[in-house]
């Protein structure tokens, strides 16, 4: 009887822990109030050239991939869909080390300017168990409405730079918090 019970229990406990995991949301998906966004289940995966990082992405979806001596990029969009219906990704790991100090606060500010973007928001928070910050910005590109995610995350020896792009007015949140849900899945290889 004993055993039954204790099985029973642990059962239980696992259910409730899974859950209890699988209901967590990223610190990202917290900062923009991403809720229940329906996401695509069927999906792949693709590597960058070198092998040191995967994202998973809807199987219907256009990749590329870029590399030269100092970096290696993955861009990837919903091809079937309008430009203002939909996002595009850029995953690339960049050789060089980053730190976040004033000075590169001042560049991501300049470099934004440049750009005649405004930024929304400049906010440090923990992705793949490591620090990183987002910068959150909008503007007008190619006679719409814009908005652009960066996020900087260093590794040893190189950092990520992951960048979303969104055109237009329409759905911005729901395509903003797809987005995020697509970026949570990357996995650093190496």
């Amino acid at each position: 009887m004993k055993f039954k019970q204790l099985i029973k229990y642990s059962f239980a406990f696992l259910i409730i822990i899974t859950i209890t995991t699988c209901s967590q949301k990223s610190e990202l998906a917290l900062a923009f109030k991403c809720s229940n966004t329906k996401i695509e289940s069927d999906l792949k995966y693709i590597d960058d050239i070198h092998k040191n990082y995967r994202i998973s992405y809807p199987k219907h979806w256009k990749s590329s991939l870029y590399f030269d001596e100092y970096q290696s990029d993955i861009y990837l969009a919903d091809t079937t869909k309008s430009l203002t219906s939909t996002y595009i990704l850029n995953i690339s790991q960049k050789k060089g080390n980053i730190e976040f100090n004033d000075d590169l606060k001042e560049k991501i500010y300049l470099n934004s300017q440049n750009q005649q973007l405004e930024i929304l928001a400049y906010n440090q928070f923990n992705f793949i168990n490591s620090p990183a910050i987002y910068v959150h910005s909008k503007g007008f590109r190619n006679n719409f409405s814009y908005q652009q995610i960066n996020i900087l995350k260093p590794t040893i020896n190189s950092f990520f730079y992951i960048k979303i792009e969104l055109y237009g007015d329409e759905t911005i949140d729901n395509r903003l918090c797809e987005a995020i849900h697509y970026i949570n899945l990357l996995q650093e290889l190496k």
